[in-house]
């Protein structure tokens, strides 16, 4: 199935633009059950504030609760990141749904100063016109806003027809300053066009007539060629209704010159208009442009209307109704009352379900004097979008400002309620019970229900063996407990089961059904601490070993599969077992009480989860190895996440690994502090929250990062925590000699940066194999003649070419080999069966390459024991390129701009052509030979010139890697 593809393309790519792409496809297809399981097990693997973004902004809402209700609602309960925010509220803006209102005006309210978020809820107010937003809306503009989100703010004024004091300020003030308009020529415009809509007619004659921006004239000669004729006609009677007929005649209507009339004026036009207007479909568009400008009185004289008002609502056409329910005047008494009235609920939540959830609130079902009639309304029609109504109303308040006794009865209320409607509606087929089941549980999604009121829900209606709804209540709150989740899997298991074996359902499908819940069960246990009882594990273990047997019993291993297999490089072949895998990660990650042989076995199914898991799934099992924290868990970790093309994978790595007690996770998140492709803020974290598990080795670590010259805030930070821990560490009487002729580490550090102006960006191992070999360079020049052997220098300054080459190419060159790109071609060109013809003819081709050639002892021996390798590897067992000649001889082989063997431009460096890419793989070959004959043979004083050599290819090829490695980065992103 297509939907699967898009499933695994997200879990499976290491690259972040290829998995917006995928949540992009499931949105898409979320009409399907699959398509709702889907969603949320994206939510459910821990996804990025990005992935989050995406997710949202990718929705299109309907008007009734679905799972794309239950994902817009969860987020703004639960998230407190602007990106994930503003994502939601545009999602919302876009589909026009009004029933979030009351949480969108209180992020309104509390992030004012966000701008991203600011400028998604204007964007909302202007796409809804809901003028219950004024008040708040008015206090959030000011002067000082960007000029995006000022031009917003006044096309958000326009659209709820109000004139604001405020708001004529900030636009006359703008317009004022015209001569400065290159960084605010958009707000301009718009404040011009609100001006024209707000200020009298004096007011803005004398405005039009001072400006001199070109762009600003003719903007403002548009706006004096509409009201030119009003203006002549005194703006009278006749003129009020050419007003109204005109805007209602333009299907974008800009209401300019509304203020120049009288308001008495426009009414007794209005009223004349309706009396006299014999035009059905012309009193429509009036009734269409008058509730969209938003004028009170106006609206009140429509609402008394007979034809087109709302005094006898029964008797109007269903069109009328639909334009009402449509503009939805919030102001008007008259459209609350009628909208609010139990007897007219058939004619206007028939036409849009949006309603129901914008004006049937809480106050309205159960503390009014209609409380009575809504429930007499639903027992005589068990109609189910009052039931939804009744549902989202109950759940969709704040419980601290309300009596929380009297808040039960109602919650009693509601399930009586649904339980009538289940009773009622028993015999109904079966998909369309599993739609009416959604909609329950995607109202109740991130609603303020009781433990209590979601138990009976759920044992009134227990989630379908198909509903998304399982995995979105482990994700939105704890109202289930985890007992009560494990009876769910284990009623449902028969089910699945005799399904999986009659054929009915796909190995992949089945899967995806049993890692979704339990994936579930591990989100809501850690992000709401749920206890976990012994009993509750055993039933998850039991269940994961019952379900792996009957995969393993029904599974046909066809030869599709087994090339599919991993193996290690005994030749020895063994099946991903996702099942096991997730059950171990639930055991490690819940169970407290593990032995050391459980947790050896687990460890085995985990640490290789690393290697074959699906690229998103790794980030839940890092965490399980975090928690193990052994030497074997540690190393994969730091061999495998760490060295990982994904900065988003690697800091949620980072994050984990700040939870470990282990030293080497320790010594190598000090590491990551100096790596340049790691954000600020997660150095700062590390900073501020590694283990002090060994205070005086990391205070050295700490001090020795001062001379990198970090960001100012990564320096601060340093700082701070250098202090804290000496505080913590106990004086001690240093009696040692100092050196009066210190050698200064600055010193040194200039002498790098005159080599590599940009070394900032090294890491802080290559800097330090630097370090060491110019700090030895400097001693030895007071030698003399004497017999020491310099070949240490050439070593460090080799070893820091083998680092810097690692840094920047290793992630890339991982994930080639990884995918299997790079397998496939050499498998066609021999490599892979050993065609010894087809391998000694690209051999040849290579080694004769321009410049190549000229490569004293170029080894196509090594060079062919390398591909060999990368053609027969399997994810079983590490793979990794040893030393700066491997690493040239793969870039060699995959990076030419030109290649017969179609093996060109598999990883991009950039350079400017293959002579450029040739001469620097020369560098590193000749480096690499030289440094081994200097270790191998020694170097003694007469070798300075040799030595200089070196050093400056190691510097030379050290420049060019931090070139190459910033080129990949913006590739990447």
């Amino acid at each position: 199935m297509p939907i699967f593809q898009d499933l695994k393309q997200y879990v499976r790519s290491e690259n972040a633009n290829d998995r917006y792409n995928a949540i992009e496809k499931l949105v898409k297809n979320s009409q399907s059950w699959q398509g709702n399981l889907l969603i949320w097990q994206i939510m459910s693997l821990i996804p990025t504030q990005e992935e989050k973004s995406k997710l949202a902004s990718s929705l299109s809402l309907p008007s009734t609760p679905s799972s794309e209700w239950a994902i817009i609602s969860y987020l703004l309960l639960k998230e407190t990141n602007a990106s994930v925010l503003s994502s939601c509220i545009m999602a919302l803006a876009n589909s026009k749904i009004s029933s979030f209102s009351h949480r969108i005006k209180n992020l309104l309210e509390k992030h004012t100063q966000v701008d991203e978020i600011l400028y998604a809820i204007y964007h909302y107010i202007e796409q809804t016109s809901d003028e219950r937003f004024i008040s708040a809306f008015e206090n959030s503009f000011h002067d000082k806003l960007p000029d995006y989100i000022l031009s917003k703010g006044f096309n958000t004024f326009l659209s709820l027809g109000y004139s604001s004091i405020k708001a004529n300020k900030i636009a006359i003030s703008i317009l004022e300053n015209e001569r400065n308009l290159i960084l605010k020529s958009n707000s301009a415009i718009s404040a011009l066009l609100y001006l024209g809509f707000s200020l009298k007619i004096d007011e803005l004659n004398s405005i039009l007539n001072k400006l001199i921006n070109t762009k600003l004239i003719r903007v403002s000669q548009l706006i004096y060629n509409q009201i030119s004729y009003y203006q002549s006609e005194n703006f009278n009677q006749k003129s009020a209704k050419d007003f109204i007929y005109n805007n209602a005649n333009n299907i974008l209507p800009n209401f300019t010159g509304f203020n120049c009339f009288n308001k008495e004026i426009l009414a007794k036009s209005l009223q004349e208009i309706l009396v006299t207007e014999t035009n059905f479909e012309n009193l429509l568009k009036i009734l269409c442009v008058i509730l969209k400008l938003k004028d009170p009185i106006l609206i009140n004289i429509l609402a008394q209307d007979p034809k087109i008002g709302l005094i006898n609502v029964e008797k109007l056409q269903p069109s009328v109704c639909k334009i009402w329910g449509l503009f939805k005047p919030y102001a008007s008494e008259i459209f609350n009352e009628s909208i609010t009235n139990p007897e007219n609920f058939n004619i206007w939540h028939k036409l849009s379900n949006d309603l129901n959830f914008t004006f049937l609130n809480y106050d309205n079902f159960f503390l009014t004097k209609k409380t009575k009639d809504w429930q007499n309304l639903f027992e005589k029609n068990c109609d189910i979008d009052l039931l939804l109504a009744q549902v989202f109303a109950l759940g969709n308040i704040n419980t601290d400002k309300y009596n929380l006794q009297n808040y039960i009865l109602h919650e009693k209320i509601v399930l009586s309620n649904i339980k009538m409607f289940h009773k009622k509606n028993g015999d109904i087929k079966l998909s369309t019970y599993d739609r009416w089941v959604d909609k329950i549980y995607s109202a109740t999604i991130g609603g303020s229900y009781s433990t209590y009121f979601m138990n009976e829900l759920y044992k009134t209606i227990p989630f379908s063996g198909t509903s998304w709804a399982f995995t979105a209540i482990a994700l939105s709150a704890p109202k289930l407990d985890l007992h009560t989740i494990s009876l769910a899997i284990q009623s449902e298991l028969e089910t699945i089961r005799n399904t999986l074996i009659s054929g009915n359902m796909e190995k992949d499908e089945y899967i995806l059904e049993v890692t979704s819940r339990f994936q579930s069960i591990l989100v809501g246990a850690n992000q709401f601490r749920v206890p976990i009882t012994q009993k509750t594990l055993e039933t998850l273990k039991d269940i994961s070993n019952l379900i792996q047997s009957i995969l393993d019993n029904t599974s046909q291993q066809t030869e599709e599969e087994n090339d599919s297999d991993s193996s290690d490089w005994n030749g020895n072949y063994y099946s991903d077992r996702p099942i096991m895998r997730w059950g171990a990660i639930l055991q490690v990650c819940l169970n407290s009480n593990l032995s050391g042989e459980e947790k050896d076995f687990y460890e085995k199914f985990i640490r290789e989860g690393l290697r074959v898991a699906p690229h998103v799934e790794k980030r839940w099992i890092v965490r399980a190895l975090v928690k193990l924290d052994s030497d074997d868990a540690i190393k994969a970790i730091l061999y495998q996440a760490l060295q990982h093309i994904d900065i988003d994978f690697v800091e949620h790595t980072i994050v984990e690994l700040l939870k470990s007690k282990h030293p080497r996770a320790h010594q190598a998140l000090i590491r990551l502090i100096s790596k340049p492709s790691i954000s600020d803020e997660i150095k700062i974290k590390i900073i501020n929250e590694i283990p002090l598990v060994n205070p005086e080795e990391i205070l050295q670590e700490f001090k020795t990062l001062q001379f990198m010259r970090l960001n100012e805030k990564v320096d601060t930070a340093l700082q701070y925590a250098i202090k804290k821990i000496i505080e913590l560490i106990p004086p001690q009487n240093d009696n040692s000699i100092k050196n009066d002729q210190k050698i200064s580490s600055q010193d040194i550090d200039l002498v790098i940066k005159s080599f590599i102006p940009n070394s900032t960006t090294l890491s802080i191992d290559s800097k330090s194999a630097l370090r060491t070999a110019e700090m030895i360079l400097i001693q030895s020049k007071e030698w003399g003649n004497e017999a020491v052997d310099l070949s240490p220098i050439v070593n460090m300054h080799c070893k820091a070419v083998e680092l810097t080459m690692r840094d920047t190419f290793e992630a890339y060159t991982d994930s080639i080999i990884r995918k299997g790109e790079l397998s496939k071609r050499l498998d066609s060109i021999g490599y892979g069966k050993g065609i010894v013809e087809k391998m000694t003819a690209f051999e040849e081709y290579i080694a004769n390459l321009p410049t190549i050639r000229t490569i004293p002892y170029f080894s196509k021996f090594k060079l062919r024991k390398m591909l060999r390798a990368i053609c027969l590897y399997r994810p079983g067992k590490r793979f990794t390129l040893d030393g700066p000649k491997a690493f040239a001889l793969l870039l060699l082989v995959a990076s030419r701009q030109e290649c017969q063997f179609q093996l060109n431009k598999i990883i991009s460096l950039n350079f400017s052509d293959d002579i450029e890419l040739f001469e620097f793989i020369k560098l590193v070959h000749s480096l690499q030979d030289s440094r081994n004959r200097a270790v191998h043979e020694g170097l003694t004083w007469e070798a300075r010139d040799e030595i200089e050599t070196m050093r400056h290819q190691a510097y030379k090829i050290i420049s060019t890697c931090l070139t190459i490695g910033r080129n990949l980065e913006a590739q990447t992103q």
